[in-house]
C-alpha cells in the first residue's frame, strides 16, 4: 500500500510515456492491435475478486484488463493526457498541437507500423506492443504451448525480451528519463525514473514465477539495474545538451524570436544534472555494497562533471561521456550476481543513513523579466522546473527495498514512511522532516 502511496505522491513526476526503443520503431513486423490480446483465455481475463480466485492466479492472464483500467495502468491514457486541459496548456505555450506534434506523441502516442487489418489506433496511447514489440511476426507462436521454449527465436522478429532486466530498463528509460527541455519550460513535470515502485501500479507479471520456490526477491536487483540505466540515460542527456546548445536556442522556436529566451535564466545542462543527481546518489550506494573502489572513481567523476558544467560545454560533454563509460558492465555484473538479502539490507541501511547528504537539492534562483515568456503558469513562484532528485529516489528506494530486505519489520515503519512521502514534495519540500523520517526508518530497521 505504501509503495503505491509513494508513487501516487510523486506521480506528478511520472510522464505517461512509452518505453525506450519505440522512439524509432525499426523492429520486424507491424502492430496488430491490443484487441488481439483480449481473449479471456489469453490476457483479457477479469481480475480475481475472491480468495479462491486468487489462489494460483497468474497476473499475466489479466494483463490487457489491467491496461484498459486507467486507474491501474496509465499507459492506456497516455494519448488522452494530450487532450486534457493540462496537456493543451503545455502545447499552447509551445505553439503546437500536442496530439499531432512528434514532440509529444513520441512518448504519449508513439508511431507504429501497422500489420494488415491491424486494430491499433493512435488513441490507444502506449499499448501492449510498445513494450513487448510489434506482434505481427510472433503472435501466432505466442499462443502455442511451447512458447517459452522458443520465444528467444523471435527476438529478431519483433518480440522484446522484457525478462532481461537491463533490456526492460532500457525500454522504459527511453521516455521516463529524457524529455525536451522546452516541454518542461512549458509546464511538463520534470522526471525521476525508478523501475520497481512505479511498476507496482500496473504490474501484470511475476518476476519470481520461473525461479525456485523460496528464492530471494529479484526486486532489489531490478531496482539497482534501473538506477544504473537511468544514470546512463541522463548522462547522455547532459552530453547532448552540452553539445547542442548551452541555452535555449534563439530563433529556434517562434515564441523566442524576441530573444527573451532565457525563461529560466540558466543552462539547460543544469536541469539534467539536477535529475542525474538522484540516480548518481543511488548508484553510489550500490557501489558501496559491491565495489568501494569503483564508488570512489564515480564520485570523483561526478565532481569533475559538476566543475566542467560551470566552465565549458565541451568539457561537460567529455566528462558526461566518460562517466557513462565508467558504468559499463555494471548492469551485467548485477545480473550475473544478483543482490542477496544481506546486501539489500546493507544497501537500504546505507541509503537511510545518508539523510544529510541526500537532503540537498539545487533549486534555481529565478527572476522574472519585465517582458516574460511565461504566459500560462498560474504562479511564477511555483518551482515547476526542478525535481528533488536524491530525496525522491530515497523514498522510492525504501518502497522497493524494504520488504525484500526486512519483510514484516517494514510494517513497523508505516508512520515514518508516510511522513517521508509527505516531506518530499517539489512545491513544499521539507528537508528537515525528510532527514528526521529517514533517520527514524534507519533506526527501526535492525
Amino acid at each position: 500500500m505504501l509503495r503505491a502511496l509513494a508513487v501516487a505522491a510523486l506521480t506528478i513526476l511520472l510522464p505517461l510515456a512509452h518505453p525506450g526503443t519505440a522512439r524509432s520503431q525499426g523492429e520486424a513486423g507491424g502492430f496488430v492491435g491490443e484487441t488481439k490480446c483480449a481473449n479471456p483465455t489469453c490476457h483479457g481475463a477479469g481480475l480475481p475478486t475472491t480468495e479462491a480466485e486468487k489462489q494460483n492466479w497468474k497476473p499475466w492472464k489479466s494483463a490487457r484488463t489491467q491496461w484498459l483500467n486507467r486507474n491501474i495502468d496509465r499507459h492506456s491514457r497516455a494519448y488522452a493526457t494530450l487532450e486534457s486541459e493540462g496537456g493543451k496548456a503545455i502545447a499552447r505555450y509551445m505553439g503546437i498541437d500536442g496530439t499531432t506534434s512528434e514532440k509529444c506523441t513520441v512518448c504519449h502516442a508513439p508511431a507504429a507500423k501497422l500489420a494488415p487489418n491491424s486494430g491499433h489506433r493512435k488513441i490507444d496511447g502506449v499499448s501492449c506492443e510498445h513494450c513487448h514489440g510489434p506482434a505481427q511476426e510472433w503472435i501466432q507462436a505466442h499462443i502455442e504451448r511451447d512458447w517459452k521454449s522458443k520465444k528467444a527465436g523471435y527476438y529478431a522478429r519483433g518480440f522484446y525480451d522484457n525478462a532481461n532486466f537491463r533490456l526492460r530498463a532500457e525500454r522504459c528509460a527511453g521516455c521516463h528519463t529524457d524529455i525536451d527541455h522546452e516541454i518542461v519550460a512549458g509546464g511538463h513535470p520534470p522526471l525521476q525514473f525508478e523501475m520497481v515502485a512505479y511498476a507496482q501500479i500496473m504490474k501484470h507479471w511475476d518476476d519470481q514465477e520461473d525461479r525456485p520456490a523460496g528464492s530471494f526477491s529479484v526486486d532489489p536487483t531490478l531496482w539497482a539495474v534501473g538506477q544504473v540505466v537511468g544514470l546512463k540515460h541522463v548522462l547522455d542527456m547532459v552530453a547532448f545538451r552540452a553539445g547542442d546548445a548551452n541555452y535555449q536556442a534563439i530563433g529556434k522556436f517562434s515564441h523566442f524570436e524576441s530573444k527573451n529566451c532565457y525563461q529560466c535564466h540558466h543552462k539547460l545542462v543544469s536541469d539534467a544534472l539536477r535529475q542525474a543527481r538522484g540516480h548518481f546518489l543511488m548508484v553510489e550506494q550500490i557501489l558501496a555494497v559491491r565495489d568501494a573502489a569503483r564508488r570512489g572513481t564515480l564520485a570523483s567523476q561526478w565532481n569533475d562533471l559538476l566543475a566542467a558544467a560551470q566552465s565549458s560545454a565541451d568539457a561537460t560533454q567529455r566528462q558526461a561521456q566518460a562517466m557513462k563509460g565508467s558504468l559499463d558492465g555494471l548492469e551485467g555484473a548485477l545480473l550475473a550476481s544478483p543482490l542477496d538479502q544481506a546486501e539489500t539490507k546493507r544497501l537500504l541501511k546505507g541509503i537511510t543513513a545518508s539523510g544529510d547528504k541526500l537532503r540537498a537539492i539545487d533549486r534555481f534562483a529565478w527572476s522574472r523579466p519585465e517582458r516574460s515568456n511565461v504566459l500560462s503558469i498560474s504562479d511564477i513562484r511555483d518551482p515547476w522546473w526542478y525535481t528533488t532528485g536524491g530525496p525522491e529516489q530515497a523514498v522510492l528506494a525504501v518502497g522497493a527495498l524494504c520488504d525484500p530486505a526486512y519483510g514484516a519489520a517494514c510494517r513497523g515503519i508505516t508512520g515514518e514512511r508516510r511522513k517521508l512521502i509527505d516531506a518530499v514534495d517539489r512545491f513544499s519540500y521539507s528537508p528537515d522532516q525528510f532527514v528526521r523520517s529517514l533517520n527514524a526508518i534507519n533506526g527501526a530497521l535492525k
